[in-house]
C-alpha cells in the first residue's frame, strides 16, 4: 500500500458552539517529502493513496494549476468523522521535493469555510532549502 508522509502542519478552526459532538473541524494540512519523479508520477502516487487509504472516496476532479505554484489540484470527497467530507488537495513539486496542501471540511460547512480554506491553501509555496 502506498502510503504519505506524517502531516509537518495541521491549522484546524477552533471547535464552535454549533458543532455537534464529534462534528468535523476545518483545517489545513501540510506534508513535504522528496519526490524524485514527474509531476504526472507524483500524481499518480498521491491518487493511489488517496483511494486506498480513505473510506468510500470519491474523486471529483483532477487539474492543472496555471500561474501558481502548485503543480495539481486534486478535489475529493471521503466518509470520515462528522459525516461526508470535502478535501482540496494541491501538490506542488521542485527540485526532488514534493509538498502538499490539503483543506478539508465537513461537505455541509463548504459554503461557510471553501473560500478561505482556499486562500490559505493558495498562499503556500516551497521555500528552496539552500537558501535557508
Amino acid at each position: 500500500m502506498i502510503q504519505l508522509p506524517e502531516a509537518e502542519l495541521v491549522v484546524a478552526a477552533p471547535v464552535a458552539p454549533w458543532m455537534d459532538e464529534g462534528g468535523f473541524r476545518p483545517n489545513v494540512t501540510v506534508t513535504t517529502f522528496a519526490f524524485p519523479g514527474t509531476v504526472t508520477q507524483l500524481s499518480t502516487v498521491v491518487m493511489a493513496a488517496l483511494l486506498t487509504s480513505l473510506a468510500d472516496p470519491y474523486l471529483l476532479s483532477v487539474d492543472p494549476v496555471p500561474h501558481l505554484e502548485a503543480v495539481r489540484r486534486m478535489e475529493y470527497l471521503h466518509r470520515g468523522s462528522g459525516g461526508l467530507i470535502h478535501c482540496t488537495l494541491l501538490l506542488l513539486l521542485e527540485n526532488g521535493l514534493a509538498g502538499t496542501v490539503t483543506t478539508s471540511c465537513a461537505a455541509n460547512q463548504l459554503g461557510a469555510y471553501d473560500e478561505v480554506l482556499g486562500s490559505i491553501a493558495l498562499s503556500a509555496t516551497m521555500k528552496d532549502s539552500s537558501n535557508g
